[in-house]
Formats: C-alpha cells, structure tokens, sequence
C-alpha cells in the first residue's frame, strides 16, 4: 500500500486536492490489458465511453452496460477473464442509434466457484474507422496471443484507434 500513499502525497502536495483512487487488482494472466491500453494511449483519436451497471457481479448473473462512441467508428467488444482468456463480445451487442448495449450471464468453472472468491474481470473495447480484423476471433483465445496481433495490426494501420477497459468481480 506505500506506493500508493506516496502517490497521494504528491497528488494533494501539487494540485491541493485528494484524488480519487482505486485499485484494481488483476491476475497475471490478465497483465497485458494494462500494455495494450498504455500503447493506444499515445492515439489522439477520441476514447470509447463504456459504463457498467455494476463492478460486483454474482456467478451466474449478468453484466449490463453501454458502450458509446461518436458516430462512424466502429467498436470490438472483448472479455479477458482472470485466466488471461479472452472472449468476443461483438454477437451479444445490441446496438441502437447512439450506442450499444449489452447484458451477458458469466458463469465461473465449477473449481474456480469452490475457491469462493472474487474474480477479476475485464471487458476491453478497441474502437476505430474500421473493423479489426485480428479481434474477429470466434473461440476462447489467450489474451496473450490476440492483444499482440490486435496492436499490431492498429499499428500497421494507424488510422486512429483507441481502446478503453472497465474492470468488474466475478463470483465471490
């Protein structure tokens, strides 16, 4: 917790004003998440908004949110669960004229609801002028194998792209 009592101090020493922080703790598995967002982060283009009903969800129960972008850009959805898997969501949106829904029942493996705990969770969502080719993925693929073609093929591109992540427990 010292790094963060540090930050603290240099955040009220300088702006005079305490911020507003929370942890969020990832798996290992789930590591290359924080990479891919800080290297789309150079991007000048303008970030997805994406808000979840909820940050605590029971095994078994939905997840609901929104997803808004400016008109004309199009969006990937991804789960990366705490095994460092990853997931498309892009058949379970429903879109309407300035925004896209969604509502998606996870249920956890029967030896990860024994442990009894919350899981961390992330849904990532990569947005751009055009379709990404390497996030069409259909199975459960390692994050660790479609992050690196995903940013790859952006960065070929570079036409703009621009990602955001919202993290959510699973379980517990």
């Amino acid at each position: 917790m010292q790094p963060f009592e540090q930050l603290l101090g240099a955040f009220q020493s300088r702006f005079n004003v305490e911020p507003d922080i929370s942890v969020r703790l990832i798996t290992p598995s789930q590591c290359g998440v924080p990479t891919f967002l800080h290297l789309l982060d150079r991007s000048e283009a303008e970030r997805p908004q994406l808000m979840l009903d909820r940050t605590s969800v029971p095994d078994g129960s939905p997840i609901s949110g929104t997803l808004v972008t400016r008109g004309g850009l199009i969006s990937s959805v991804l789960l990366i669960n705490h095994n460092g898997t990853a997931f498309n969501l892009d058949s379970r949106m429903v879109a309407q004229p300035d925004r896209a829904t969604f509502k998606i029942a996870i249920d956890l493996a029967a030896d990860d609801k024994a442990a009894g705990k919350a899981l961390p969770q992330v849904i990532l969502v990569i947005t751009g002028p055009r379709d990404v080719q390497a996030a069409m993925f259909a199975g459960p693929t390692p994050a660790s194998e479609v992050l690196p073609r995903i940013l790859k093929e952006i960065q070929a591109d570079d036409s703009g792209f621009s990602a955001t992540a919202k993290y959510f427990r699973l379980g517990g």
